[in-house]
């Protein structure tokens, strides 16, 4: 297997500007975790690590937002350690964030900025022009499993020869449209968050950037050995009691890992009530209940998009200095799975690799296996052939199923209404969905029934790998509307849980059972090359043996765009 390696890093968060600082910060114990009172005018206090203004004007570039000036400080502190051609075309640009530039919706901000920029695609080719990147970026909008998707997209696309270098960016922001969503869930504690405590309450939030460059050329000490991204096929915005998708994301990973020489796992530890019992199950599941695990969270808040960048970087520092880092916030056992955790630093024994894992909403969960001096054949991955099994096509005034155009009555949303009545039916969740996830849901049903398989049951070698433009800016418009006046706020937990994207990855695996990878990516354009990289890469993945794929873009409820298809292994 090509050995894909770190070659240089950089994390940027209220606790320091280098990997260096962040991680001597986070071994004495110090945290920037606070509480914010009126903050954004908003009427609930919350505990949250956010920039200071003297912090933000270290970064602050002209003519950029606060998040693309953060991104553009990042990477460019990153690139100061190597001596790369950054416009080669072999290097690609991989920016994982949840919500990007989401605080241009705000009418305050609206004229400061062209509103293309609301486009996660279209911010990130902004933040590769300004650096000098000339391929298309691709953004990662996989939710909390963000930072890792991104890594392991990043990794398999250098492993099966695409490009030479990855410059992997996790980032993002923290403002009133986020906060005022994780409010609804009434998920945020008003205390430092306490991961896996048995009087923990809730989250906190923090903001950051944090980049590493991936290279499949030079063999250093540090690579990212094997990934895997799975689905627990449960529900959009709760984790599976089995810790089904964890557990079968360590599964895959444990196959390529020397237990013996498990430093530790490095866990999501939001310190909700059953995010971390989830977990805990995950790793008892999976044989580590005697692997020391740690939680950063309780330093950082959750980043979103920075933290499995962040975290694995900071994973690395601490094996390089020989020490697992302790739990913030932990005093006293909260959970039912047995796991080894401890708020004070322990040593690592010698050990040197470690397993970063992650869970999100949508059902997704992620785990890298990061290892030192690992062996490394130089093969690149062998890419496999594949067919395109069927098509289906719908626009808000048409639906057409492998060439042939189905009689419909309506148009816009109530098209895609009528298809259900008529074609699918008995499936009450459909009419919660927003019209991006229902677009991607009927399109869906309509391939799997000419596909014509057994359906319904448990499955793990098939993936749903999705793309788009405008990520999930139709539903965005709707929360930052409910939020918009002071005098009229009302956030609802049902249209904010729709501000991911991904969630119609996850629609479409708990319908289905699929407990295979789900990921959604955002492009500044249908680009078909690189959506067709993406997927071919993605099959390095031994367990994946097909794919439901392709296009499903949603301007507004009645202008949609979907083009997606089943694409086998021969």
């Amino acid at each position: 297997m090509l050995k894909v390696t770190k070659i240089a890093d950089n994390v940027i968060s209220p606790l320091g500007m280098t990997t260096e600082e962040n991680y001597l910060a986070i071994k004495r114990g110090v945290s920037r975790l606070r509480l914010h009172d009126g903050e954004w005018r908003l009427p609930e206090s919350f505990v949250a690590s956010l920039f200071t203004d003297e912090q933000n004007a270290t970064f602050q570039k002209e003519g950029f937002t606060r998040f693309e000036s953060l991104v553009i400080a990042s990477v460019r502190k990153a690139l100061e350690q190597t001596t790369l051609n950054v416009r080669s075309k072999r290097i690609v640009f991989v920016l994982s964030t949840t919500k990007g530039n989401v605080e241009l919706l705000d009418e305050a901000q609206k004229d400061k900025f062209d509103a293309q920029r609301e486009y996660p695609g279209v911010c990130a080719k902004k933040i590769a022009e300004e650096i000098g990147f000339v391929n298309e970026p691709i953004v990662v909008c996989n939710a909390c499993i963000s930072g890792v998707s991104a890594i392991s997209t990043a990794t398999r696309l250098l492993r099966a020869g695409f490009y030479d270098y990855a410059v992997v960016c996790g980032a993002d922001v923290q403002g009133k449209f986020i906060v005022s969503g994780f409010q609804s869930f009434k998920a945020l504690s008003k205390n430092a968050c306490r991961p896996f405590d048995a009087d923990r309450d809730g989250l906190n939030l923090g903001e950051a950037a944090a980049t590493v460059i991936l290279s499949a050329k030079d063999d250093r000490e540090w690579s990212v050995y094997s990934s895997a991204v799975r689905n627990d096929a449960n529900h959009i915005s709760g984790p599976s009691r089995t810790g089904e998708g964890s557990f079968r994301a360590l599964q895959r990973v444990l196959t390529d890992a020397d237990k013996s020489n498990l430093a530790f796992v490095g866990v999501h530890g939001t310190a909700t009530l059953y995010n971390d019992e989830m977990e805990s199950i995950a790793i008892e599941r999976a044989g580590l209940s005697d692997i020391p695990l740690n939680a950063l969270k309780g330093y950082y808040g959750h980043t979103m998009g920075a933290a499995g960048v962040l975290e694995m970087l900071l994973s690395i520092k601490a094996v390089e200095d020989g020490v697992v880092i302790g739990t913030r916030g932990f005093e006293k056992m909260g959970v039912s799975g047995k796991i080894n955790v401890s708020n004070k630093n322990r040593s690592t024994d010698g050990k040197n690799d470690f397993i970063k894992l992650l869970s999100g909403f949508g059902g997704c969960n992620a785990a890298l296996l990061v290892k030192k001096n690992a062996e490394d054949d130089r093969c690149q991955t062998q890419l496999s052939s594949t067919r395109i099994s069927h098509k289906v096509r719908i626009t808000s005034r048409m639906v057409v199923v492998d060439g042939e155009e189905l009689s419909t009555r309506q148009k816009g949303k109530e098209l895609l209404s009528e298809i259900y009545a008529e074609k699918i039916g008995s499936y009450p969740k459909f009419h919660k969905m927003d019209t991006l996830c229902k677009a991607g849901f009927v399109a869906a049903e309509l391939l799997l029934q000419a596909e014509g398989k057994t359906r319904f049951e448990e499955c793990e070698n098939r993936a749903v790998v999705l793309f788009n433009r405008a990520s999930s800016l139709n539903a965005d418009r709707k929360h930052q509307q409910s939020i918009q006046n002071m005098e009229d706020f009302y956030p609802s937990p049902a249209v904010f849980v729709y501000t991911l994207p991904n969630i119609i990855t996850g629609e479409i695996a708990i319908r289905n059972k699929y407990y295979g990878e789900t990921s959604f990516y955002v492009l500044a354009d249908k680009n078909e090359e690189l959506m067709n990289e993406i997927c071919v890469s993605a099959f390095e993945d031994k367990m994946t043996q097909s794919m439901i794929t392709g296009w499903v873009d949603c301007e507004d409820d009645d202008n949609f765009e979907v083009d997606m298809y089943i694409i086998e292994k021969k």
